[in-house]
């Protein structure tokens, strides 16, 4: 998430020195030389030990390297706007897939049914089509995407903020959006003729890539034990969402 250089918008004399110089005159010398591929230097950066590092930071490391400037453990990162709305549609199985097409109309939160200039007021989830897919307006901005950072259209930024702030986590809880996936995927679960246990390891998998641990299954179980129905799986899934492990890297 951040460069060899830090100052993206400044590379001369008065942006920030590089944190490996030497690494960077390597990795420079390697671009040339593989074509100038990206695709390719990419690859190589993912495969790397450091690439694939442990986000905890060791006691000794910790001091010495606070900012971790040295790259010594891999930095926890949260994800973009456009990832975490394509997630939410992606778990509830609502994503769409499909390459190129037409750009979606914006959704206004607070249109009744038509946009400035008469244009259609666009669904609440785009129609299931990836973020890369939605209207981009400059004066009017998707609510959801906002919130979690999305640059402004109306001028350029070398790196985009990366926020923790309370209005992150009132979203995922009151957005229209994260709501209406969770009973998409609520209901899907409710109908799937699986055992309790089976359905919320599925979901587990599904949302965090991982089985839940045996205090998470005992925590569901009990919850489910007052009625497994829609609504039931439905706030799991709502609760599945809120996880900061649903929004962040480690």
């Amino acid at each position: 998430g951040r460069g060899i250089v830090a100052s993206v918008d400044n590379f001369g004399r008065l942006g920030n020195k590089p944190s490996h110089p030497e690494l960077l005159d390597y990795l420079a010398a390697e671009f040339v030389a593989g074509g100038w591929s990206i695709k390719r230097m990419i690859r190589r950066l993912a495969l790397t030990d450091a690439y694939r590092r442990s986000s905890s930071a060791s006691p000794r490391a910790a001091m010495l390297d606070p900012d971790n400037a040295l790259l010594q453990h891999m930095p926890v990162r949260r994800l973009e706007g456009e990832a975490i709305r394509d997630s939410l549609l992606a778990v509830s199985g609502r994503l769409d897939r499909r390459l190129e097409g037409e750009s979606i109309p914006i959704y206004y939160a607070f249109a009744k049914g038509k946009t400035k200039g008469d244009r259609p007021k666009g669904p609440l989830d785009g129609e299931g089509r990836r973020s890369v897919y939605q209207e981009i307006r400059r004066n009017a901005h998707n609510p959801f995407l906002e919130v979690f950072d999305q640059p402004k259209p109306a001028s350029t930024r070398g790196r985009r903020d990366s926020t923790n702030v309370p209005a992150q986590s009132l979203t995922m809880l009151n957005s229209p959006l994260v709501i209406e996936q969770a009973e998409i995927w609520g209901k899907r679960i409710a109908a799937n003729p699986a055992d309790g246990g089976e359905k919320i390891n599925a979901m587990f998998l599904q949302a965090l890539g991982r089985p839940p641990s045996p205090a998470e299954i005992d925590r569901a179980q009990t919850y489910m034990a007052g009625g497994a129905d829609a609504r039931a799986w439905t706030n799991l899934a709502h609760a599945l969402f809120n996880l900061k492990e649903f929004i962040y890297l480690r």
